[in-house]
């Protein structure tokens, strides 16, 4: 998926960074940027977000005023951005692929589709690799470096990119480009299952008159443990929303999901039926172990 030339090849290129470029600094953004300072690199962001552009200066990284701009010098590029933010901020007339330099690599960390994922490495430029690597892991997990990098790259690329990688999580080989992006999906399934599932047991709670405490303590006896812990643990902070979004992400990448994916399909509904509880409620991941998600004749504003 990317281009080589008569001087050009994968057995050839070397990849010494000291200069990394952050597209992106949200949630995993602001994590792993000064993992990868404390790594010895130098590292320049850029973010859309203008409060997000204006943490990343406070917290004394080098900014740039466009994705173009943070690439255009670097060694490699980190893409932290949601999917739909990726024509913006890949593609765009100041988009990384505008300013990238020949010899760099471009790591696409989005959890995306397989089509986008693919027009980003064709609109490449020449001597520029693309790398996909969608973060298994949360904010604690980007915090403390236990993040798993799913990388879809030649062997050869991956090893020279897993070096940096390294540095802020577990980079695992899944495959040539594009393997991490279908692998990430297919986890995602599960994964959205079992958060929607989280939900809907909760609204049996509620119809049956039971008590969540409960309910959730007698759940995370059993196989849903991880997902009970992962509801209830405050340290590790998400937006509801880049759930429901991410789900949007997965329905999005296969035709007739209805047919195909009829328990993902409604899970996001019962996703967005809880981030949009109200208007200008912004619920977070916790929020669904909460009344506050129920459905209408059971919400309150009660924490448990």
């Amino acid at each position: 998926m990317f281009k080589i030339d008569d001087r050009w090849s994968v057995d050839s290129w070397e990849l010494t960074v000291s200069e990394i470029a952050i597209i992106g600094f949200g949630d995993m953004g602001a994590e792993i940027a000064p993992h990868l300072r404390e790594g010895g690199h130098a590292v320049t962001v850029f973010d859309a977000d203008p409060a997000r552009q204006s943490a990343a200066g406070a917290a004394g990284f080098a900014t740039a005023a466009s994705a173009a701009a943070a690439a255009h010098g670097a060694d490699l590029v980190l893409g932290l951005v949601m999917s739909q933010d990726i024509p913006a901020a890949y593609l765009a007339a100041d988009g990384v692929l505008a300013g990238v330099d020949a010899g760099a690599v471009v790591v696409v960390c989005s959890t995306t589709t397989p089509a986008l994922a693919a027009q980003v490495a064709a609109a490449a430029p020449d001597r520029v690799i693309v790398v996909d690597a969608p973060i298994v892991g949360g904010v604690r997990y980007a915090r403390e470096r236990s993040v798993t990098f799913l990388v879809g790259a030649p062997e050869g690329v991956f090893d020279r990119v897993a070096a940096v990688l390294e540095v802020a999580g577990k980079p695992v080989h899944v495959g040539g480009f594009g393997a991490g992006v279908d692998y990430k999906l297919i986890t995602n399934v599960a994964i959205m299952a079992a958060e929607a599932g989280l939900r809907e047991a909760l609204d049996l709670t509620d119809v049956l008159g039971r008590d969540y405490e409960t309910a959730l303590r007698l759940m995370s006896n059993g196989p849903m443990k991880a997902v009970v812990e992962r509801s209830l643990d405050e340290s590790n902070p998400r937006p509801l929303r880049r759930s429901a979004e991410d789900d949007d992400t997965l329905l999005s990448a296969v035709v007739d999901a209805d047919a195909v994916l009829p328990i993902s399909s409604a899970g996001r509904r019962r996703l967005w039926d809880a981030v949009t509880v109200a208007p200008g409620c912004e619920p977070d991941f916790v929020d669904l172990t909460r009344k506050t998600t129920s459905r209408a004749e059971f919400r309150t504003t009660e924490t448990n």
